[in-house]
């Protein structure tokens, strides 16, 4: 399907939602607008508002931890560039197996519910594999994250010596808990600080990258 076309369901959608149809010339302008909103463009590829509509609808994207929709869809809309910016810059040769993306629109249908995914669906005026753009590049960017950061990421002794007595002890206390020994847990606090600093590391990268990265944001607000 078409950016336009996808941005043109949006708008309808959007129109249904809150419970206003412009009428007239105004009207006509307005619809105009939505239609043709973009979102950002990152290294001259388009999101559209629509994309970020749809990723909130069917769950595309990570919406982060507000409540406000406007700080809900930024959020996502951080994301969606995210991973514009990692398949473009990353210049990995990454193929993705349209099964995998089968399997994963199967999940996400099935998450979703049959009924509630066509509802959804028929409100932007898409069908099924109308996704699957939106997933594969999910799946790229991923892939690409992971191939990069495989081999995590070297934590020492001290370091969980460190965190056991800063940190998982007090949390331990803090539940009414006995905190075990620092042997019985080694394994899986050394995990988590694994965990951690990869996230880091695998945030500032994207950060680098975004860095040169040419990003317009058009809609900040995104009401």
């Amino acid at each position: 399907m078409r950016n336009g076309m996808r941005a043109a369901a949006a708008a309808l959608l959007l129109g249904v939602l809150a419970g206003v149809w412009p009428s007239g010339a105004a009207g006509a302008q307005q619809r105009s607008e939505v239609v043709d909103g973009v979102a950002a463009v990152v290294n001259g590829l388009v999101l559209t508002l629509a994309d970020v509509r749809i990723a909130e609808a069917f769950g595309l994207a990570e919406s982060g931890p507000s409540a406000v929709p406007e700080e809900r869809r930024r959020f996502i809309l951080e994301r969606l560039i995210d991973r514009k910016v990692v398949v473009d810059l990353a210049r990995e040769q990454t193929p993705v197996d349209p099964g995998r993306v089968g399997l994963e629109l199967g999940r996400l249908l099935a998450r979703i519910g049959r009924d509630e995914a066509k509802a959804r669906l028929d409100a932007f005026g898409l069908e099924a594999d109308d996704l699957r753009p939106y997933l594969e590049e999910a799946i790229r960017s991923d892939t690409i994250v992971a191939n990069r950061f495989v081999h995590g990421a070297g934590v020492s002794l001290r370091e969980i010596e460190i965190y056991y007595a800063e940190t998982f002890v007090p949390a331990q206390v803090k539940l009414g808990r006995t905190p075990p020994p620092m042997i019985d847990v080694l394994d899986a606090l050394e995990a988590q600080l694994q965990g951690t600093k990869v996230e880091n590391q695998r945030a500032l990268w994207i950060k680098n990258l975004r860095m040169q990265a040419d990003i317009e944001i058009r809609f900040p607000n995104l009401k």
